[in-house]
């Protein structure tokens, strides 16, 4: 209604950066991000804007600017174009160049595994429809392949779900599925690349898979996106991969 140009949105630190700069101090700060690349780094853990407002910028097209609190409020209208990070609608060249922008990271995860699962057509639903009508939330699932007509299914969910999680999969699932077991891992993460240059270079999950796999990080699930591609792995080896992953893909050099 307002029809603004640009919205600022004002908060403890001074712009998106390619990472937590207390877990890897060399991160960089950003001076354009693309509205899909903010979108993608807020649902998986970056703390900086919260999902509704950038979803909300979406819907009307609104371009923001991250700035410091301490900014001045009269700052000169170019300096403050140099300040703080962009989120954009424009994606240009350069920013296609850059194949990884960030890395995001949530240690809020937990996952659950349901053992021995009969391998047929609805069990899916079996097993994640009693978790919806729990309200719980679910982000990661796999299935793994058939042997014996038996198969395995692990999903994640917030860790304070995880308990609830286990209830209704113990009271409900087991003995309407027929399956064999229930496990859960509540001591898990979830690290993500993100970026919109992903679209169009080969080879960039391969990467970050070597890369873990060089740090001796086992990955116990993989989901991927267009534009993101997330694994799961032991919390304990979340600032290690946060760390090898940045600078695997030089995230700290300025792009030319």
């Amino acid at each position: 209604a307002m029809k603004a140009d640009e919205c600022l949105i004002y908060t403890d630190v001074d712009g998106v950066y390619t990472t937590d700069p207390r877990i890897v101090p060399e991160a960089r700060r950003l001076h354009t991000v693309s509205f899909e690349e903010m979108l993608e780094m807020a649902s998986l853990g970056s703390k900086v804007l919260q999902i509704r407002s950038v979803e909300f910028a979406g819907k009307y097209r609104v371009p923001l600017r991250v700035l410091s609190s301490f900014t001045p409020w009269d700052i000169n209208i170019d300096e403050e174009a140099r300040s703080g990070t962009l989120i954009t609608f424009e994606e240009d060249e350069k920013m296609e160049q850059a194949v990884v922008a960030g890395i995001a990271f949530n240690r809020d995860e937990a996952k659950v595994t349901v053992l021995g699962v009969p391998d047929k057509p609805g069990i899916a639903f079996q097993i994640l429809g009693p978790v919806a009508e729990a309200n719980i939330d679910v982000d990661v699932i796999i299935q793994n392949v058939s042997h014996d007509g038996k198969t395995d299914f692990s999903f994640t969910v917030h860790r304070n779900d995880y308990a609830r999680t286990l209830d209704v999969l113990k009271n409900t699932v087991l003995p309407h599925t027929g399956a064999a077991q229930v496990m859960g891992d509540a001591k898990i993460c979830k690290v993500s690349i993100v970026g919109i240059g992903m679209r169009s270079h080969v080879g960039v999950a391969s990467k970050m898979f070597r890369c873990l796999s060089e740090e001796g990080i086992n990955i116990q699930m993989i989901t991927t996106s267009e534009i993101k591609t997330s694994v799961v792995i032991d919390e304990k080896y979340m600032e290690l991969a946060v760390r090898a992953l940045h600078k695997a893909f030089d995230l700290e050099q300025e792009l030319a």
